[in-house]
């Protein structure tokens, strides 16, 4: 089966980590002929050009850049895939008629999350240009679907997928002290709501809760959120920035939290969820979108209500002082990691849908 995966970018974000991560699952499960096509030069995750998959970049002057159409179209015609699969709402925007026109099924995997496009932008077309030219639609939450109004007839919830043989390369990096170890991981924009998460760390130490804080990612709002937690709770937060072995760095926490802002955002199902939950960390997130279908709470970590820094400080809290508690909730979450969104599962069932829609 000859596959094409298209997105915007390989860019440090979840969506890409997904793909890359499909890839890998396609090629264990002896699926080799993939392309992987890029509309940006910049790749955060080199370690794809490890795997079984030929990339390849179009070059484009803008985010709508229209000249996209015929390149797509001049490589879709010589190559003759099977199956084309866009992941991004420009993807999909310029994938899906191009298929039309060349009669090639596509399989739409752009309901990542479940905050649709607003209505009349051109995200927003490129959407319901999906559900009309698209086979199926492949979205990572069942809350993601019903956020977008996806065709009935169309919806496959595939939740994504964590490679455990990750676990056995893992070096936790050397640590001192006793103090709790606290991080959310995630882009440095509006979507996250890090000033929540920074007031519910500020609303800790006022408390005199032994804890050390971190902030993984990247992002535009990376100065601002820098000075907010110098305002809030001065030296209790370090920024890492992008973090390419994320896996070590887990490994040498104590607690996940994951703070979405509903104004923004909603998320489908977190990769930084699954890979803190994958290594036996308890978690407190933002309830809402596909976050409830990932987390029991009370049993593999805590949901709290968004903007609500108290809240979120009292679960925190309740975690950094019973250890026990940690290693109960830990212990159920990488469980549900294991049975529930193992690597295998999603390569299978995405490589069931791509038979499907032929």
């Amino acid at each position: 089966m000859k596959i094409v995966i298209i997105n915007d970018m390989l860019w440090g974000g979840g969506r890409e980590r997904r793909i890359v991560q499909l890839i890998a699952g396609l090629n264990r499960l002896g699926v080799r002929d993939i392309t992987l096509i890029l509309l940006d030069d910049r790749v955060d995750y080199p370690e794809v050009y490890d795997l079984d998959v030929e990339v390849i970049k179009i070059d484009r002057s803008s985010n709508r850049d229209f000249s996209v159409f015929p390149k797509l179209h001049a490589i879709l015609k010589k190559m003759g895939p099977c199956i084309v699969n866009p992941w991004s709402y420009m993807s999909v925007f310029y994938a899906a008629p191009v298929c039309a026109a060349l009669r090639l099924p596509c399989l739409g995997a752009f309901v990542v999350d479940a905050k649709p496009a607003r209505p009349i932008s051109v995200n927003w077309i490129a959407m319901r240009m999906g559900f009309l030219l698209c086979k199926k639609i492949v979205g990572n939450s069942k809350a993601g679907h019903d956020a977008y109004g996806t065709p009935l007839q169309k919806r496959v919830v595939i939740h994504n997928g964590y490679d455990e043989a990750r676990l056995k390369a893992v070096v936790p990096a050397s640590r001192t002290g006793s103090a709790t170890r606290i991080a959310m991981i995630g882009r440095l924009d509006r979507q996250k709501d890090y000033r929540t998460y920074i007031d519910a760390l500020a609303i800790l130490k006022a408390r005199g809760v032994d804890f050390e804080a971190f902030v993984a990612g990247q992002g535009a709002d990376l100065e601002v959120l820098q000075a907010y937690a110098e305002a809030k709770c001065a030296g209790s937060v370090t920024f890492t920035g992008f973090i390419k072995n994320i896996d070590a760095f887990i490994a040498g926490i104590d607690i996940g939290a994951l703070c979405t802002d509903p104004v923004f955002h909603a998320e489908g199902i977190s990769n930084a969820l699954m890979e803190m939950m994958a290594q036996g960390k308890p978690v407190v997130a933002t309830d809402g979108g596909g976050t409830p279908e990932i987390i029991a709470d009370g049993e593999t970590g805590f949901l709290v209500p968004p903007h609500d820094p108290t809240a979120l400080a009292d679960k925190l809290e309740l975690l950094c002082v019973n250890p026990g508690l940690r290693k109960v909730l830990g212990e159920a979450s990488a469980n549900t990691i294991t049975t529930r969104f193992s690597l295998p599962r999603m390569a299978s069932e995405f490589l069931q849908v791509y038979h499907d829609c032929l």
